[in-house]
């Protein structure tokens, strides 16, 4: 369940298409994010979250960005799962 949280809070702050912010209900993103989490270990490199959380948005809206686009999040992802936030070095 940690995981998920974790993945939900950056997914949910990365509010793709600003949809929290206007107003969507906050399970918005439950799906993408319970997907990503299944797709993803504590282990993962922040490029193996990336990459899950890339294909998730293209199963979920057909999107065409790049994992580059959501490298921001899933570095912080990678952080918070293997150092409790605390920043540290990626493998």
């Amino acid at each position: 369940m940690e995981k998920y949280l974790t993945v939900k809070k950056y997914i949910d702050e990365m509010d793709y298409w600003g949809l929290l912010e206007d107003g969507a209900p906050g399970d918005e993103f439950d799906w993408e994010s319970e997907k990503i989490s299944g797709l993803i270990t504590e282990n993962s490199t922040a490029e193996e979250i990336a990459r899950a959380i890339t294909l998730v948005f293209h199963l979920a809206f057909g999107l065409e960005d790049r994992e580059e686009f959501f490298r921001p999040w899933a570095e912080k992802i990678y952080r918070e799962l293997n150092c409790g936030g605390r920043g540290g070095n990626e493998s």
